[in-house]
């Protein structure tokens, strides 16, 4: 006998990305629950940095796809729905010595194929910024980013009427078949039509054969203070090494320099292949403050009041997991973002959405979310019990 849906959707995770598939799935009019363990952002989207980024993507698809999901973020702060949320800001992105210097050439090619709303409008030295270090020997400067701090973006998301909450309630157990999914949650059985699985560093619990891996990074966060100001975030290029296929050793540390609205700023962030957020790693984090008072010699007057590490779920092959899994048509995942998520979250929120209501990819996008599909990984693919 067939089961009764208790929703049309459940999406497993309420970070950024599952909160935005939330929320277009609300839009179209479908019944959503929203299941996460502990409760909304509290695992790296709360943690992340905010940047909405073009310029520290990996070439290729994601880089593409963060330069639309960009201009659709713009289009929903504009509707109102991310107005409280998303703000343009300048960024910048520096190098000193010859590894760095050459990935900020790359980063400059590649903004010039993706031609989105990214654009360098200077190529220049320290003296092109003020306050920055004699260390500096070239900073390129972008026009059109963003700040998004992960954890307004969620809370904008899930207020959609709509959008049923689930928490704190840990899935035990999933059940799929030709007309929907039983989630088990312990104490109640849920039955939704589809499952979505936006479930980052916890995905190998409910699907260990997607290779989904928790990555650490440290990050620090200053007091307040008159001293420094900076009107974007300041990156290393060794940052955009860290993204290249075969990144080696990287010369120098990937430290990104983020000032925050309440005048602090927050410093990161190192990538460990560990899932321990008590794990903080003292002698990494003074090779960041170091490179950071290197290239912004303002924060030697801040003091540190906070330092912990953000754990990202992070692929081997560098690109996230998005699309229904092999085996069971009725589960979509949307994983492995890795730094990524707060830029992709609402491009991928409406593609998710569109797949789990059997339409089309948007058409200019279609080729590069193929390249997303965890059918690359070989074997059709199965949940497992958790």
């Amino acid at each position: 006998m067939t089961q009764a849906l208790h929703h049309d959707v459940a999406i497993a995770g309420a970070g950024i990305v599952g909160a935005s598939v939330a929320w277009h799935l609300a839009q179209a009019g479908l019944r959503v629950a929203v299941i996460d363990a502990v409760g909304p952002a509290a695992a790296a989207s709360g943690a992340s940095d905010g940047a909405v980024s073009v310029a520290s993507k990996k070439p290729g698809p994601l880089a593409r796809l963060a330069s639309a999901s960009l201009l659709y973020t713009r289009d929903l702060a504009g509707q109102g729905l991310l107005a409280g949320a998303f703000h343009a800001r300048p960024s910048y992105v520096f190098g000193q010595g010859d590894a760095e210097i050459a990935a900020l050439d790359a980063l400059i090619d590649k903004l010039a194929q993706i031609a989105g709303p990214v654009r360098v409008t200077g190529d220049g030295g320290a003296g092109a910024l003020p306050g920055l270090g004699a260390a500096v020997e070239r900073l390129v400067t972008l026009d059109g980013e963003g700040h998004m701090p992960g954890h307004k973006a969620v809370r904008a998301y899930l207020a959609a009427p709509g959008i049923t909450p689930i928490w704190p309630a840990r899935i035990r157990g999933l059940d799929s078949d030709d007309a929907g999914v039983t989630i088990d949650l312990g104490d109640r059985r849920l039955r939704a039509g589809h499952l979505v699985a936006a479930l980052g560093v916890s995905t190998p619990a409910l699907f260990p054969a997607l290779p989904v891996q928790p990555r650490a990074g440290q990050l620090f966060v200053t007091d307040r203070g008159p001293a420094g100001t900076l009107p974007g975030s300041l990156t290393a290029a060794a940052y955009l090494v860290a993204k290249t296929d075969a990144p080696g050793v990287l010369p120098l540390p990937p430290v990104v320099i983020d000032p925050l609205t309440t005048g602090q700023f927050l410093i990161g962030s190192s990538r460990e292949d560990h899932a321990d957020p008590t794990r903080v790693d003292f002698a990494t984090m003074r090779q960041l403050m170091r490179r950071a008072v290197d290239a912004f010699p303002a924060l030697a007057e801040r003091r540190v009041i906070r330092a912990f590490a953000g754990i990202r779920a992070a692929v081997a092959d560098s690109l996230p997991i998005v699309g229904p899994l092999p085996g069971a048509p009725r589960i979509t995942v949307a994983t492995g973002f890795e730094g990524d998520g707060i830029c992709l979250s609402a491009l991928i929120g409406r593609e998710v959405a569109r797949m789990v209501q059997g339409l089309a990819p948007t058409d200019a996008l279609a080729t590069d979310l193929a390249a997303l599909t965890p059918a690359r990984f070989g074997a059709p693919l199965q949940e497992a019990r958790a």
